[in-house]
């Protein structure tokens, strides 16, 4: 038990020293004695500054990024592949059909209709063949 204690004094300690900018300042208003104990203070922070976490997408992220009017086919690949990148485990033959789906009708999308590319990399390189 007294470890425990030990332990969460550190951390009492030691957080408040890892915060700058806006976090300091919000810590800097908090009323002495009006933390008890870490798991209060991590809850605090958490509610706090949540909304400020970066998003980590699914496969809706990646099934709804579709080409914009306008856009070019250059421009949907590269943020295509940036959203991808910000959804962990995803399947690679999703990847693949989604951008083909997303595709407004050209002849890339019907190029990549005819034989679907199975993975990111070929589906790169298909589409980079495309655009030189």
């Amino acid at each position: 038990m007294t470890s425990l204690k030990l332990n969460e004094k550190f951390w009492c300690t030691y957080f408040p020293t890892t915060l700058d900018g806006n976090a300091g300042t919000w810590f800097k208003t908090l009323q002495p004695g009006s933390i008890s104990n870490f798991a209060q203070l991590k809850y605090l922070f958490l509610t706090k500054f949540m909304q400020l976490r970066k998003y980590k997408g699914d496969s809706h992220s990646i099934i709804g990024c579709k080409q914009r009017e306008g856009e070019t086919v250059r421009e949907y690949f590269t943020r295509f592949i940036n959203t991808t990148l910000d959804v962990p485990g995803h399947d690679e033959g999703l990847i693949a059909g989604a951008f083909t789906w997303g595709l407004l009708p050209g002849p890339l999308s019907q190029k990549l209709m005819g034989k679907k590319p199975l993975t990111r990399a070929e589906l790169k390189e298909r589409v980079e063949q495309y655009l030189w």
